[in-house]
């Protein structure tokens, strides 16, 4: 004969009950006398059928404690139920479970309220970098992975564009992609919600067109600085050939350094992107000289606010 093989399971403790029916003690002794000896099939299923017609909550309120399901309670927990469905029972939830259900729905309506939030947030972020955008970008969430907090929606635009020096996005892929990436993203269909991918969302706000200039490097963006301050004059030394100068620092050890440190190279590369131009008028300097006072256009002032 096959050798018998007992199972022992244990079930997680069950908090004391907290019944707030009278007729739980006269409930508890039936189930008990139906429930000696070992369970049949067709107890299984009444019970089974009891939970599903009458449902968690009202298992709850007979059993005096939260209902995990019948495989999380005793046989005898399973009894007590046929016994108030035959009844005919609807008692009332226990308070305890009542006030853990009002806090709970507290703690969800809270959390609710600070995703909203937060969306309205990252939406109201996004319009500002949407609206100044060159182009017209699109989101689009990564269809292969998604985390804990749902999938990362990325930032893709139509045409190819350029941030920093020299950096390329292709059109179509994140702008987080590297555009010699070969395992790209894979995005789905556009989304009305902004984008969660930090490092897309920096790159919006530097991406600029193919033929549209890089921003100022640190040394250009000083000189421009120097240009709106009003320091920067084309001057005629005597007997020299006229030079740009910055009339703010004293050019020691040269010809004429009285009249400032020369920037010619600096200034016409600047005056080449259309940044700077110099006044057609003579004007007089600081130091009592006269000279034509070099001046930001208006793509200068919006490249160094850059």
């Amino acid at each position: 004969m096959p050798r018998r093989v007992v199972v022992t399971a244990l079930l997680p403790q069950q908090p004391d009950p907290e019944p707030a029916y009278p007729q739980y003690a006269d409930l508890l002794r039936e189930a008990r006398v139906r429930g000696r000896g070992p369970i049949g099939a067709q107890s299984i299923a009444r019970m089974e059928d009891v939970v599903r017609r009458r449902g968690a909550s009202w298992c709850t309120a007979v059993l005096g404690r939260p209902f995990p399901g019948l495989r999380g309670v005793p046989s005898v927990d399973g009894f007590m139920l046929i016994a108030a469905d035959e009844r005919g029972l609807d008692p009332a939830l226990p308070e305890s479970v009542v006030k853990a259900r009002a806090a709970e729905e507290a703690r969800r309506q809270e959390r609710e309220a600070q995703a909203a939030a937060k969306l309205e947030a990252e939406q109201q972020r996004w319009a500002l970098i949407a609206g100044v955008a060159p182009v017209v970008f699109t989101v689009r969430a990564n269809t292969r992975h998604t985390g804990v907090r749902g999938a990362l929606r990325h930032v893709t635009a139509g045409v190819d564009l350029l941030s920093g020096r020299s950096r390329l996005h292709k059109a179509g892929m994140g702008l987080c992609e590297l555009a010699a990436r070969t395992n790209a993203l894979h995005l789905g269909e556009p989304l009305k919600v902004p984008p969660t991918c930090r490092r897309c969302i920096e790159y919006a706000g530097k991406v600029r067109p193919l033929t549209a200039l890089a921003p100022p490097t640190e040394a250009e963006a000083a000189l421009l600085q120097l240009i709106a301050s009003g320091v920067v004059f084309t001057l005629r030394p005597a007997r020299s050939q006229p030079g740009v100068r910055d009339i703010s620092q004293r050019s020691r050890g040269t010809r004429g350094g009285a009249l400032g440190r020369k920037v010619d190279a600096a200034v016409r590369k600047l005056q080449k992107k259309g940044w700077a131009v110099a006044d057609d008028k003579l004007s007089a300097t600081e130091t009592g000289h006269h000279g034509h006072c070099w001046r930001l256009t208006e793509a200068g002032t919006a490249a160094l606010e850059e």
